[in-house]
């Protein structure tokens, strides 16, 4: 009886030895954690070539793998952050994470990424070459998410006020002249235009002058000239005081005026001969000046 007593106990301290292992086994699978998120990527908005990232937090006892998904699609990136180093409008989607231990799991919550389309340039400025006093006009087109804003640049200096696509002058003078380009921008990327010049061209400006004169009763000896020995007369002119008067215009004896067109500005000066039936020239009148403005 007590050797029987004896197997007893020692089969029952072997059962119990056996269930205690049991519980450490359980107990120590039950300590450790499953993933915990800890934080996640929310939506974004970018412009075409800008870069963006996103990271995921996670924690475990464990080595953590990650893997992410853009519409539903998984990625080859597998670790805690999804770089763009450049964004393209195609990069623009819905985008998901999973991260794992090995043992246990969780997702991201969905997120959007929005591309806006940077700016263009669809039409440069070009050369213009203008009268002074006239408009003179350079424009740039362009194409991009709005609002688009523009600044004109004249020999790389800012031109104040001159922010829309289109650069006036409504009467253009030798100070703008110049070199222009423009800088569009509409929050992403900014796009520089060509470079086009603006010459502006002097022009001269005309003038007429009616000139008008008697007719000669006295040779230059003081002999009398009757009107029926007046051939004809000569009309010379010179634009400068100083200068030697040349032949502008021969006119017959009836005629005792002309108007004279296409005059610069500034002063000019016109003398008459007399030539009479005999073919004889006069010595010239007295100079007249006449001042065009």
């Amino acid at each position: 009886m007590f050797n029987s007593a004896t197997k007893k106990g020692t089969i029952s301290s072997k059962g119990f030895l056996f269930f205690t292992a049991v519980l450490s086994l359980v107990t120590s699978l039950s300590a450790e954690a499953a993933v915990t998120k800890v934080s996640q990527p929310s939506n974004t908005t970018a412009f075409e070539s800008q870069s963006v990232s996103f990271t995921v937090n996670a924690t475990s006892n464990r080595s953590l793998r990650y893997y992410w998904y853009k519409n539903g699609t998984m990625l080859s990136i597998k670790t805690k952050t999804l770089s763009i180093s450049s964004v393209a409008m195609t990069s623009a989607a819905t985008y998901s994470c999973m991260v794992t231990d090995g043992v246990s799991k969780v997702n991201c919550d969905p997120f959007t990424l929005t591309v806006k389309e940077k700016v263009r340039i669809t039409k440069q400025p070009a050369n213009q070459v203008v009268d002074a006093g006239s408009k003179a006009s350079m424009s740039v087109a362009a194409t991009g998410a709005s609002p688009i804003t523009y600044q004109w640049y004249k020999n790389g200096a800012a031109v104040s006020g001159a922010t829309a696509n289109t650069l006036t002058y409504d009467n253009s003078v030798a100070g703008n002249a110049g070199s222009y380009h423009v800088v569009i921008k509409n929050g992403g990327p900014s796009a520089t235009s060509t470079t086009a010049s603006l010459q502006v061209v002097a022009t001269a400006t005309t003038g007429s002058a009616k000139i008008s004169w008697q007719a000669p009763t006295a040779r230059a000896d003081g002999a009398a000239l009757a009107a029926s020995e007046i051939a004809g007369y000569t009309l010379y002119h010179s634009d400068s005081s100083t200068g030697g008067l040349t032949k502008l215009a021969s006119l017959t004896a009836a005629e005792l005026s002309i108007l004279v067109d296409d005059l610069s500005v500034g002063n000019h000066y016109f003398a008459v001969t007399t030539t009479d039936s005999k073919g004889l020239q006069s010595s010239m009148s007295s100079t007249i000046s006449v001042q065009i403005q």
